[in-house]
């Protein structure tokens, strides 16, 4: 995304007239599926720009595209569906896809413009394969190439088969996995299309969607369905805080013939679907990249895949990219997250606390992390006789890899100690004299990637307590973290 030029208004050309390939739906729900090389899908093609009605988009819909260099769209659903069929219908592409056996088994790029009038608009549908049912591939892989290939998105169009009377086990499937992967917010984003909507047959007695009603009536109980799937895949991902995530969810009829041939059926109002969609999500906000910048286009989705969640949720994660180290700054969060608590030893003897702490007399814009680990009794009543010592440390990535310093800044007077309510809520203020690290060089602290603890050369800290080498009898003292119900 950093390399693409600032955004402003979208290129305006006069559309040139074209020859206009139609591409119809090709019902293939039944046939089977075959890996092939992408030498043997071929690039996709176009014959042309395509034409789209967009009077009817409001004046803000209409200036949120114009704000736009290219509107991406991400493809997705099940194989067999109709998915490359319905790229190639709403973007007059001619890919090989729809030449071949059922689906594809690659992520296919499709870049063309929408016109309406003089105007024209830079597109960029990505054809995806099925998740679960694509032999050869696991959902994992399928979304580790998407990932190679999309930085971020606008909308997401879902294609769901109009004419398959019951929702199947698979389709609650492939939705889950979608939410789960890009997380409840995308749901804002989705359109379901509805594939094969001209082939409900609404005619004799015997036929199960005539049991169902007209054809409106069958294709709005479809676009239900579809759209319950999203709204519980939301609310198990989000909680029951993602339920506005989906309203005004929508849902295109796709596959009815156009003959005028001027695209004003169902394409159309496909895509203005995804127009009003994408800038009903974006809502006006502003995004930054990594690195702090503004990002390129604050309207689109970042494609960022929930891997921790796809594993937590028991999905396997075969063909996934392998997990990058954190970065070191989420390294350091990391450590402060699992070692912040109160600890008691095993004997009941042993008491130790961490809190993080905000630094007194630092000058002002200087960001650091600092905690404060108090060794004995907390409560003032129990700390004489010098029962309690305490220790400030500033924590910094370390010069290695995977590995946190902690840098001795001082102590805290006993009677200067904030209150234990006030450390318990966090943030509170203590008095740094300076950096002096007393005499005592760093510690650091290696990140173990096998259990998610952080260790030193005496020291281990994980999420069940921490485990120190006495350095005087060489025992090991065990301190777990001690239950709201243990007086301090």
């Amino acid at each position: 995304r950093a390399s693409r030029p600032p955004r402003g208004h979208a290129r305006v050309r006069r559309a040139r007239p074209v020859v206009v390939r139609r591409a119809g739906l090709e019902d293939t729900s039944d046939a089977s599926v075959r890996s092939r090389s992408p030498a043997e899908e071929g690039e996709p093609t176009v014959t042309g720009p395509f034409p789209v009605d967009l009077s009817t988009l409001t004046a803000d819909e209409r200036a949120w595209l114009d704000a736009r260099d290219e509107l991406r769209v991400l493809v997705l659903g099940k194989t067999g569906v109709g998915k490359s069929s319905l790229v190639n219908a709403i973007a007059n592409a001619n890919s090989a896809i729809g030449r071949l056996d059922v689906g594809t088994t690659q992520v296919q790029r499709v870049e063309n413009r929408i016109t309406h009038g003089d105007e024209s608009h830079d597109v960029c549908l990505f054809d995806t394969p099925g998740f679960f049912d694509v032999e050869g591939r696991t959902p994992a892989g399928v979304l580790r190439e998407l990932g190679g290939k999309v930085d971020d998105y606008h909308a997401i169009v879902y294609a769901h088969v109009a004419t398959d009377r019951r929702l199947r086990l698979e389709d609650e499937q492939s939705v889950s996995f979608i939410v789960r992967a890009l997380g409840a917010r995308c749901v804002s984003r989705v359109v379901i299309a509805l594939t094969f909507a001209n082939e409900i047959a609404v005619g004799g007695d015997d036929d199960d969607d005539a049991r169902d009603g007209t054809r409106d009536e069958v294709v709005a109980t479809r676009g239900a369905q579809a759209t319950a799937l999203f709204a519980d895949a939301a609310a198990r991902v989000a909680g029951a805080g993602a339920e506005g995530a989906v309203e005004g969810a929508v849902w295109v009829p796709c596959g009815s013939a156009n003959d005028d041939g001027r695209h004003r059926g169902w394409e159309g109002d496909l895509w203005r679907a995804v127009i009003r969609r994408a800038e009903s999500a974006s809502d006006g906000s502003t995004t930054s990249d990594s690195s702090g910048y503004e990002s390129c286009d604050a309207a689109a989705a970042e494609l960022d895949i929930d891997w921790d969640g796809l594993a937590a949720a028991g999905i396997s994660l075969q063909g996934a990219p392998p997990k990058r180290p954190p970065p070191p700054l989420e390294l350091v969060r990391t450590y402060v997250s699992l070692a912040l608590g109160e600890y008691v030893g095993d004997d009941g003897r042993k008491e130790r606390s961490v809190f993080a702490v905000k630094q007194r007399g630092m000058p002002s814009g200087f960001a650091a992390t600092v905690v404060l680990e108090v060794d004995g009794p907390l409560e003032p009543e129990r700390r004489g006789n010098g029962a309690t010592t305490n220790a400030i440390y500033m924590l910094m990535p370390g010069t290695a890899s995977d590995t946190v310093m902690k840098v001795r800044m001082g102590s805290v007077d006993d009677d200067e100690l904030p209150p234990p309510a006030a450390l318990r809520r966090g943030g509170a203020e203590v008095t740094v004299g300076g950096l002096s690290v007393n005499g005592s060089g760093p510690v650091t602290l290696r990140f173990d990637r096998n259990d998610g603890s952080f260790f030193g050369e005496t020291t281990r800290v994980s999420a069940g307590g921490i485990v120190e080498i006495d350095p005087e009898t060489g025992d090991a003292v065990v301190m777990g973290r001690k239950t709201p119900e243990e007086p301090g």
